[in-house]
């Protein structure tokens, strides 16, 4: 009873916290079946199109940097509180819009809580839970990404068929204010439920609150093995932090091994980006019309894209902690590279038949698949589980900024060098990508499944005092 008790608070917490996750997914989604409704109300151009939906992108990228230094600062429920209001106001705001520009300044702001969220949210679940359901309990937070994305689609899709006439006019142009104001509730469930939360144990030892951080453990944990292997591992950070043998800083600077953990997860974030799975989120619609598709079909690939999302993530969730990390990329990553190269090889060996459309769209499906099921979760479970904890919520705000910004890279790029290369080039490009992350993966990374945030942290210590002895030894030599 106590272990299922202990569970029940864990997933508790974790739900209330990762409806951040949520919004985070409806709000990158949302926009797009929403545009067709702005222009009728509006009659914006294709410039503030592409503005409206960027501005949250932009954000992001500056939300993440500073959340996760926040975070760092006053803690991260504080910063998690922050960001529940912030995501109400810029709903409120984006649905209650009296113009285009007012629309674009709502979603940056959205976009500073999009980027917050995606910083923290897995550094505060990573720190909450056990060494054993570490992954299961972060992989919560994509599984509730992907679903905000999901219902955004689904309800784009259903105000679609409600407010556009069979001969595609619009029969009520005010439609983008229900799809961008929905994300109000569930922002303020977020807010009452950050009530219920507790700080990070980990964060409070940071603050040199010990046992306000044992306390901590004891309420979310009602299992004795639980709490003590909880209260044991803060008691060994709490001595680590003392004795300043694994993040001393020379002249007050971050230390080499430190550095390159950052860069490692700097990698990861560019690497999850570049293997392209935003380009089939945000034009899905254009690619499936190259592969022949008509438009109503087009639209219909978002929903079942999203179902697909949610279904790979939630696989994700349950078999992370028993796979492993590194291997679960790895061969999300090989499925990745493997889908692409064949849409590309087949679109032109099966060219002019008519079944080659749906083969094309069975392979996208399975990439989609393969990056939601492994590589997606699999990215933010590494980054929110690598960095040592003196720079946690910095790293992390790095880390997640590089991430956006390689995220608003290839929003930006697809569409020209659509036009200048062509898909298959493209797609090549992405699988090539996905190789080089499997490369990465499989030398610059430990196994971190069944490993603590200690543990993990003295593994690039040590190798970086490895490192170190090596390069004194080859110079004195």
């Amino acid at each position: 009873m106590s272990e299922r008790v202990s569970k029940s608070k864990v997933l508790l917490i974790a739900l209330i916290v990762t409806i951040g996750g949520l919004l985070f997914g409806h709000n990158t989604a949302v926009v797009n079946g929403s545009l067709s409704f702005l222009v009728d109300s509006w009659n914006i151009s294709s410039w503030m199109q592409g503005l409206i939906s960027s501005a949250l992108e932009l954000s992001a990228a500056i939300g993440a940097i500073f959340g996760g230094g926040i975070s760092d600062k006053i803690g991260r429920k504080k910063t998690l509180r922050i960001i529940s209001w912030i995501f109400l106001i810029g709903a409120v705001g984006c649905a209650m819009a009296p113009s285009a520009w007012f629309l674009v300044g709502a979603r940056f702001f959205l976009g500073l809580a999009v980027g917050s969220a995606s910083a923290t949210v897995p550094i505060y679940l990573a720190e909450i839970s056990t060494t054993a359901s570490r992954g299961r309990v972060v992989s919560i937070n994509q599984v509730m990404i992907v679903s905000g994305q999901f219902l955004a689609f689904l309800l784009n899709w259903l105000l679609g068929r409600l407010f556009i006439g069979s001969d595609g006019t619009i029969l009520y142009s005010g439609a983008w204010r229900l799809m961008m104001g929905v994300a109000i509730i569930p922002a303020l469930v977020m807010i009452i439920g950050m009530t219920k939360v507790f700080e990070s144990p980990k964060w409070l030892v940071k603050q040199g609150k010990l046992q306000k951080a044992v306390e901590v453990i004891k309420s979310i944990y009602s299992r004795d093995e639980d709490q003590k292997a909880q209260i044991a591992e803060l008691h060994e950070m709490q001595e680590q932090l003392q004795q300043k043998c694994k993040v001393v800083k020379t002249r007050g600077k971050i230390p080499a091994w430190a550095v390159r953990v950052a860069v490692i997860g700097c990698l990861l974030g560019i690497i999850q980006q570049f293997v392209g799975i935003n380009a089939m989120m945000y034009y899905s619609t254009n690619i499936m019309e190259n592969f022949g598709f008509s438009k109503q079909a087009a639209l219909m690939f978002n929903v079942f894209n999203g179902v697909l999302c949610v279904a790979g993530a939630m696989i994700a969730m349950n078999v992370v902690d028993k796979m492993g990390r590194k291997k679960l990329d790895s061969v999300g990553l090989i499925v990745c590279a493997a889908s692409l190269v064949l849409v590309g090889v087949l679109s032109n060996l099966l060219a002019g038949m008519s079944y080659t459309p749906y083969v094309l769209l069975a392979l996208i499906f399975i990439y989609i698949f393969a990056f939601q099921g492994a590589v997606g979760p699999c990215t933010w479970l590494l980054i929110s589980e690598i960095f040592p904890g003196e720079y946690r919520g910095m790293f992390m705000g790095i880390a997640t900024f590089v991430l956006w910004t390689a995220n608003f890279l290839v929003g930006l790029l697809f569409p020209p060098m659509l036009e200048a290369i062509g898909i298959n080039a493209i797609f090549y490009i992405f699988a090539g990508c996905a190789v080089i992350g499997l490369i990465l993966v499989n030398t610059l990374l430990p196994e971190t499944k069944g490993k603590s945030l200690d543990e993990i942290e003295e593994f690039f210590c040590n190798r970086g005092k490895k490192d170190k002895q090596s390069s004194t030894q080859v110079n004195a030599g």
